[in-house]
C-alpha cells in the first residue's frame, strides 16, 4: 500500500514537471513568434481571396519579354515605346512600378538615339504617368520632373507569419520627390478618380478619408484585401510592339507596369495564398515561388482594388464598378468584393 502511494506521488511530480516544461516552451515560442507565425498563417486560410478587380490591368515585364528582348533591365527607349503605346489607348492612369533611377544614354545599335530623352518625352506627353520611389531609391530628376506624380512603392513590415498585410497611407520614410508623402497607388487613384482633396486620418487612427472613400485602418495601416489573381494582363514585349492582345482592357483602365521576373527580386510573401499559373515562374523553374508569394506590382494592384472597394458615406453602396459609389447601402466598408 505504501509502495502504491509513493509511486503515485512520483508519477504526479513527473506530470507536474512535464506541464511546467510544456508551459515554458509555449511561452518561449510565443515570445519568439513561432506560435504566432503558425496561428496567423492558419487564420489566413479561413478567408478566401476575392476575384481580381477588372478595372485594373497589368503590364508584366515577364519571362517571355525577357527571352525576347534580352536580359532585363533594358534601355529607357523601350520604356518610352511602351508608355507611348499605352497612352495612345487612353488609360486613366499608368503606374510605372519600377524605379527609373538610371540613364541608359544612346542605343548601341543606333548611336543617334537618345534613349533618356525619349523616355522623358513619353512620360511628359502621356501626362498621367505615376513613378515610384523608396527612401533609398528615387527616379532620375529628368523623369520625376515630368511625371504626373511620384509616390512610395514600399509595403508594411512583414508580420509574425512573415507576410505583408498592409501599407501605411502616410509613409514615414520616402523620397523627397514624393511631395504628397503618399503611396504611389494612392497617387494613381487621385489621377484616375480626379481626387484633389487631402488624405485625412481621424484622431483615433482607425479610418482614412480619401475623396469619397472611407478606408478602415488597423495599426495606422490599410490592410490589403488580396485577390486570387487573374487580372487582365499584357506582356511588356507585346506593349513594346504595340500589340496587346486585348487593347480594350487598357482604355479607361488603371494600368500598373511591373516586374514579373523571379530574379528581379520584387517578390513578397502575402497574407493569402492564390492559384499560381505557369507565367509566374520560368519554364525550367516552375516551383520558384510558394503559393503565398507574389510580385510587388500585383500587390500594388490589390492595394488599388482595396481602396476602390471601400464605401462612401452612409447611404451609399460599395463594390460597384465602374463608379465608386451609388446610394443604396448604409455600409461603411467592404470586406468581400465579389460584386466587382
Amino acid at each position: 500500500m505504501v509502495r502504491e502511494r509513493v509511486g503515485d506521488w512520483r508519477l504526479a511530480w513527473r506530470f507536474a514537471l512535464a506541464g511546467l516544461i510544456a508551459g515554458m516552451l509555449v511561452t518561449a515560442f510565443g515570445y519568439f513568434g513561432v506560435i504566432n507565425r503558425s496561428f496567423d498563417a492558419a487564420q489566413d486560410q479561413l478567408f478566401p481571396a476575392p476575384s481580381a478587380d477588372p478595372r485594373i490591368t497589368l503590364v508584366a515585364i515577364d519571362q517571355r519579354s525577357n527571352d525576347s528582348l534580352g536580359a532585363y533591365p533594358w534601355l529607357n527607349s523601350y520604356h518610352a515605346k511602351v508608355i507611348n503605346y499605352l497612352a495612345s489607348l487612353h488609360p486613366k492612369v499608368i503606374l510605372f512600378d519600377v524605379v527609373l533611377d538610371h540613364l541608359t544614354f544612346n542605343d548601341p545599335e543606333n548611336p543617334t538615339e537618345n534613349t533618356d530623352a525619349e523616355l522623358t518625352s513619353a512620360i511628359k506627353s502621356a501626362g498621367n504617368v505615376v513613378l515610384v520611389c523608396t527612401a533609398d531609391d528615387a527616379p532620375r530628376p529628368e523623369f520625376a520632373a515630368v511625371a504626373a506624380a511620384v509616390g512610395e512603392r514600399g509595403f508594411s513590415i512583414p508580420d509574425a507569419a512573415d507576410s505583408i498585410r498592409g501599407v501605411e497611407l502616410r509613409p514615414k520614410n520616402t523620397c523627397p520627390e514624393n511631395e504628397a508623402q503618399e503611396p504611389a497607388f494612392m497617387q494613381a487613384l487621385r489621377i484616375s478618380q480626379g481626387i484633389s482633396s487631402a488624405l485625412s486620418i481621424n484622431p483615433a487612427g482607425t479610418e482614412a478619408t480619401f475623396g469619397s472613400h472611407h478606408i478602415p485602418l488597423v495599426g495606422n495601416q490599410m490592410l490589403i484585401n488580396f485577390t486570387k489573381g487573374g487580372s487582365p494582363t499584357c506582356p511588356y514585349v507585346d506593349a513594346l510592339n504595340a500589340s496587346c492582345p486585348h487593347p480594350e482592357v487598357i482604355t479607361n483602365h488603371i494600368v500598373v507596369i511591373g516586374t514579373k521576373l523571379i530574379d528581379a527580386g520584387d517578390v513578397y510573401s502575402q497574407a493569402v495564398s492564390f492559384p499560381h499559373d505557369k507565367s509566374l515562374c520560368p519554364a525550367a523553374r516552375q516551383k520558384c515561388m510558394l503559393d503565398n508569394q507574389n510580385y510587388g506590382y500585383r500587390i500594388m494592384g490589390d492595394a488599388i482594388s482595396t481602396v476602390l472597394s471601400t464605401c462612401c458615406r452612409s447611404g451609399t453602396e460599395c463594390c460597384s464598378p465602374p463608379s465608386s459609389c451609388s446610394p443604396t447601402s448604409p455600409s461603411s466598408s467592404c470586406s468581400d468584393r465579389t460584386a466587382i
